[in-house]
């Protein structure tokens, strides 16, 4: 392996991302000797975890995921696009100069996968359940494509997160009004990490499920597994529905642009991720 690296960091990403098998996939149909690898920290070695890797003229940077999206954020301070300093979360680092700078391609790519799925949205209620990384990310870039045109409400079990919704526009919706209010929403979008990695657990629980209007669509960014227990429980009462599995490809693909050098266009990389 060449002596340049890629890496996605989070709790315990070698239990499962899906980044290495998409990014190592680009590597070898270029011919590089660059690889992808995870890397797995603990919570107490994440801040000299970072320093080391800033100081480490082979890595290139990567993914970030759960969950230190938000802490990295923080470390990065001013080096950070436009959109992570408002989203204050990252989900990919790469390297400029001698500095790691700080991206979030999960919004971008959420809004762009659902849109080509779903089309233009008019007149709808929509529900984002869930703030953390990820969550910020999304809910920054639905209200800024479909904000005008909707009325987009935001929720969190943490009431610390209730500031945020001001600063995207969004309605704030306390989590236990959920059930009262779950009639009028036209999409729900769950943002939170309930259900990864295990299909028995969903955020809204199935008597939720059954009030939700019949022509609504769920949207459910967690791609592994592919059919979570809410993915589940919406085709089970006959509702729309989408998994995370897309947006995971094109923020891989998004962000797999920002870090790497190599001569290859955006459609390219798309097409040899999608065979994956």
């Amino acid at each position: 392996m060449d002596k340049k690296y890629t890496a996605i960091l989070g709790g315990n990403p070698s239990k499962g991302a899906r980044s290495p098998i998409l990014w190592n996939a680009v590597y070898k149909y270029k011919g590089s000797k660059i690889r992808m690898i995870p890397i797995d920290i603990k919570k107490k070695d994440i801040k000299k975890k970072f320093f080391y890797l800033v100081k480490d003229k082979n890595f290139l940077g990567g993914a970030v995921t759960m969950p230190y999206k938000e802490t990295l954020a923080k470390l990065l301070g001013k080096n950070l696009s436009k959109e992570a300093k408002k989203i204050m979360a990252v989900n990919c680092i790469f390297r400029k100069k001698k500095n790691l700078f700080g991206v979030n391609t999960d919004g971008e790519a959420s809004i762009k996968v659902f849109l080509s799925k779903f089309k233009s949205q008019k007149n709808k209620n929509i529900l984002i359940i869930g703030l953390g990384g990820a969550g910020k990310a999304v809910s920054t870039y639905f209200c800024e494509k479909l904000f005008k045109k909707n009325k987009i409400y935001v929720s969190n079990r943490s009431i610390n997160k209730k500031s945020f919704s001001k600063k995207i526009k969004a309605k704030w919706i306390g989590y236990k009004n959920i059930e009262k209010k779950i009639q009028i929403f036209d999409i729900i979008i769950n943002c939170t990490s309930i259900g990864f990695q295990s299909n028995t657990a969903s955020p809204l629980k199935e008597n939720l499920i059954k009030k939700v209007k019949k022509n609504s669509i769920i949207y459910d960014i967690i791609y592994q597994p592919k059919y979570t227990k809410l993915i589940r429980l919406a085709k089970k009462h006959n509702l729309k529905y989408y998994n995370g599995l897309e947006m995971n490809r094109e923020q891989a693909v998004i962000a797999y642009k920002y870090v790497n050098k190599i001569n290859i266009s955006k459609h390219r990389v798309r097409q040899i991720m999608r065979r994956l």
